[in-house]
């Protein structure tokens, strides 16, 4: 169903490839793990596999490619492929759940009533019955990011590839998801590509791995045959946050809503002193990204208080990384993008560019200086939006699922500097569905449902408590 001989792809302005030389064959039915460090080029061989390359990619492709008895250079056949990227909101085109998920049934030709019928199948599936006329705006982005993955399951394509399709999903929606894709691969031959950092989530789904590295394949072979990993490093303790004096950022009674009667958030009572790491989980929806919103300012309660510290003010003082890197990242060159925020604070040179440089090489990206940031890997990008919010040395760092399209490594040195900026008197805030991070940087975890706090513990030896 899909070969590839010597394939090889160097984007525009780079200065050799970063995909060399690649061969496979994936049969029908085949459930593949795509796996290796951000930045080895996994999205990009998924693209090819898909052949959708040509639309995706910008560069140049060489080698042989075959898709379902296709020339793949060319393009992938009509109907053959299904694709999630990374970033859910860039392929999301209408107003609602239901018109989203119907919308590629609709341009097969699918008569109205079979259409809704199929619709209410898949979210019903999903536990999302409800949110079929809920607008796509007012979702959070890990029910974005599901809404994407039923369009591409409605239109049963012969291959699908997802990017990352749990990094803004909860666990239990994640259980649910590779269920139904072990069902479909098993029933129908469907071929599934997932590209994953979580290895412990792709185990007992994928068959085979694809394993890469600086853009070459390293492994292809059987999931069972793929060397074992070593284990995440324990965290170092942290004490917890200053038990007196004024909090960092505290909420008081907080309660939010996008409508005049929807509601995300309720009755929040909230505290985050300097030297704290506080991990906020909770299932999609839940409110966690809001949280972080209204302690920058970029929103107000509808009722209670938020404070900061005394001479703190929002602008200057607390740093929000977003969820969706693309959200965030606007400027011509990565150091360009990492000095925004110091050029508005009008931080003189040579400290500007010391800083800017100190933050990049810090998060491994100081060969990247003059590379444009919308031409960086995923998780490149996340590393690019964490320091152009360190580089200020806010004094309230709130960060958004900082994790998402990290290797372990990654995750593991990012843990690190978020707990190193904590040690330093920075009071943390970090909305995260990944645990191990939790673990190795939080000293407490408080836990969100329906808008709500649930539980609120202290995790002062980086161990799992939620």
């Amino acid at each position: 169903m899909i070969a590839c001989r010597q394939l090889s792809f160097t984007p525009v302005g780079a200065t050799g490839p970063v995909l060399a030389d690649v061969s496979l064959v994936i049969g029908p039915g085949e459930r593949v793990g795509i796996v290796g460090p951000s930045g080895a080029g996994k999205s990009t061989l998924g693209y090819h596999l898909c052949g959708a390359h040509r639309l995706a990619l910008a560069g140049r492709t060489e080698g042989g490619l075959r898709l379902d008895g296709h020339d793949g250079l060319a393009g992938g056949p009509p109907g053959f492929a299904g694709i999630v990227a990374q970033n859910p909101e860039a392929q999301l085109f209408c107003a609602t759940v239901g018109e989203e998920v119907a919308l590629g049934l609709r341009a097969q030709g699918l008569a109205p009533g079979a259409c809704r019928e199929a619709v209410g199948l898949l979210l019903a599936r999903y536990g999302l019955a409800d949110l079929a006329e809920a607008p796509l705006g007012t979702l959070s982005l890990g029910r974005k990011q599901l809404a994407a993955v039923l369009s591409m399951l409605a239109i049963r394509p012969k291959v699908l590839l997802l990017d990352e399709p749990t990094s803004y999903l909860d666990a239990a929606t994640a259980d649910v998801l590779f269920a139904h894709l072990d069902a479909l691969s098993r029933e129908t031959g469907l071929v599934v590509m997932v590209i994953e950092h979580d290895l412990a989530r792709l185990s007992g789904f994928a068959d085979r791995y694809l394993a890469l590295d600086r853009g070459r394949l390293t492994y292809d072979g059987p999931a069972s045959g793929f060397p074992v990993r070593e284990p995440l490093p324990p965290a170092r303790p942290l004490a917890p946050g200053r038990a007196s004096g004024a909090p960092g950022l505290a909420f008081d009674g907080v309660s939010f809503g996008y409508g005049k009667t929807d509601r995300v958030l309720a009755d929040i009572d909230l505290a985050v002193g300097p030297g704290e790491v506080v991990a906020l989980m909770g299932p999609n929806g839940s409110g966690k990204s809001t949280l972080l919103r209204l302690a920058k300012g970029l929103c107000q309660p509808r009722t209670g208080r938020i404070a900061l510290a005394p001479g703190l003010a929002c602008g200057r003082d607390v740093g929000l990384m977003f969820q969706n890197p693309d959200e965030q990242i606007f400027a011509h060159t990565v150091a360009a993008e990492c000095g925004y925020w110091l050029d508005n604070l009008e931080v003189p040179e040579p400290a500007r560019t010391q800083r800017v440089a100190r933050e990049l090489a810090g998060l491994g990206l100081d060969r990247v200086l003059e590379r444009s940031p919308f031409t960086l890997s995923f998780g490149e990008k996340r590393r690019l939006c964490l320091a152009a919010v360190l580089v200020a040395d806010p004094a309230v760092l709130c960060l958004d699922e900082p994790t998402t399209g990290l290797d372990d490594a990654t995750m593991a040195a990012m843990a690190e500097t978020v707990r190193g900026r904590a040690g330093q008197g920075a009071a943390v805030l970090v909305a995260t569905h990944e645990r191990a991070f939790a673990a190795m940087a939080a000293t407490r975890i408080v836990r969100l449902e329906n808008g709500r706090i649930v539980a609120d513990a202290l995790n002062p030896e980086g161990r799992r408590v939620a």
